[in-house]
This record gives C-alpha cells, sequence and structure tokens, in this order.
C-alpha cells in the first residue's frame, strides 16, 4: 500500500510538471494590427527611458509596475513619468512567467503604445505597443521582439506564417513621424 501511495504522487508529480511545460511552451498569439490602427486605438504613446520596476501579488496573480521617464508624449497627456501596468513578474522566490509579454529594462529606451484599463496603463495588446530603441549601424531603430509570439492576419483568421511580416524594425525618426501623423488624424 505504501509503494503504491508512492508511486501515485510521483506519477501526479511527473504529470503536473509536463502540464506545466506543455503550457510554457504554447506561445502568446495576438492578430497583428497595423502602425495606424494601433496608434488610433492607443490613449497614450509616449517615448522614454525605463527607470525602475517592482512586483507585487494581487490577489492571486503577480504583476509588475515599470516607471518610465516620458522624454516625448506622441498621443495623450505630457507627464513626465508615467508607471505600466503588466502581469507576471517575480516575487520573493515566486516567479509569474506570461509567455510573450515584453520585458522592460532599466535604462532601456522605448516606445510605448498604452492602454488605460482599471486607472493604468497596460501595454495595447501585450506584445505589440513596445518597441526598443536600438542602434543598428549607428541609426536608432524602433525595434518591436515579436519571437516567441503566434501572429494572426485580421482579414484571413489565419497564423502569419511569411518572415517579412514579422519583421518589425523601422528607422526611428520616419516611425515616430509616422506615429505623429496618425495621432494628429
Amino acid at each position: 500500500m505504501r509503494n503504491r501511495l508512492t508511486h501515485v504522487r510521483v506519477s501526479f508529480f511527473l504529470l503536473t510538471v509536463f502540464l506545466l511545460l506543455v503550457q510554457a511552451a504554447v506561445p502568446l498569439t495576438v492578430e497583428l494590427i497595423s502602425l495606424e490602427r494601433l496608434t488610433r486605438s492607443s490613449q497614450l504613446i509616449v517615448r522614454g527611458e525605463v527607470l525602475r520596476s517592482f512586483s507585487r501579488w494581487e490577489d492571486k496573480n503577480i504583476y509588475t509596475y515599470t516607471t518610465v521617464r516620458v522624454v516625448e508624449s506622441l498621443k495623450g497627456d505630457g507627464q513626465s513619468e508615467i508607471t505600466v501596468k503588466q502581469m507576471g513578474g517575480t516575487v520573493g522566490e515566486i516567479s509569474e512567467v506570461i509567455s510573450g509579454a515584453p520585458e522592460l529594462t532599466n535604462g532601456e529606451e522605448v516606445v510605448l503604445f498604452l492602454v488605460n484599463w482599471k486607472n493604468n496603463y497596460w501595454i495595447h495588446s501585450i506584445v505589440l505597443g513596445k518597441f526598443s530603441v536600438v542602434l543598428e549601424n549607428d541609426a536608432p531603430v524602433a525595434y518591436n521582439n515579436l519571437n516567441n509570439v503566434g501572429l494572426i492576419d485580421p482579414v484571413t483568421k489565419r497564423e502569419v506564417t511569411a518572415p517579412s511580416a514579422r519583421v518589425n524594425a523601422f528607422p526611428l525618426a520616419p516611425f515616430m513621424s509616422e506615429i505623429r501623423s496618425y495621432a494628429a488624424k
């Protein structure tokens, strides 16, 4: 009887580990949207620098709050700092990871498309609304990391598989100008 109970516990443990691994392997899937639609449906769009983050428990989930110093407001009010809320994070030794969710790293320069929901700013479409400003060949580029993210074509409702559709790097100056023009309409 004791061996059977041990066998059941080990089997249950292995099944739990397997299910957690399968869940972690399933990527985030979002509908691909145009820059114009992303701009028009965002309440706030900023270029800024990530200053600091902290995570905390709320109900049964972990959320991370990140403070961003606003360098330029492209749409919305002109605050000098904003706080962005995201699902997931680490509190003590417990982490909650949201597959495909973008990371906001201290010191990182970003362009963020944000929506206001329940009095908090959230990144639009979890991953589509976060662009890192990086240098490519000594020129600034707005880069959206779509690795580990499934994309759905809004017209066909099928997965986007063309590598060219997954490229999300844009020269910064024209990217910012395009956002400004859409925000002004």
